[in-house]
């Protein structure tokens, strides 16, 4: 077991290699976003339709901000 003393010997040695974690964090972050940007959208949108949030991922803005041909119900297509 590692036990930590009350005061660390290398305190700017934890501060460095914090302050080079954080931008590869963002980075790989950003870079999972960019590569992956529909992966949990979708699910956290009906997440929020079940929890009374938002609209359902089903319906016409869903399609139109993902770009897809909006289907208007039948009732206003006439």
């Amino acid at each position: 077991m590692f036990i930590f003393a009350k005061e660390w010997r290398k305190p700017k040695l934890f501060v460095a290699l914090l302050v080079v974690e954080f931008p590869l964090t963002v980075a790989c972050l950003t870079l999972m976003g960019i590569a992956h940007p529909n992966t949990y959208r979708t699910k956290l949108w009906q997440n929020g339709f079940d929890q009374g949030l938002n609209s359902a991922p089903n319906s016409i803005l869903y399609d139109a901000a993902n770009w897809r041909p909006v289907h208007y119900p039948t009732v206003w297509s006439h």
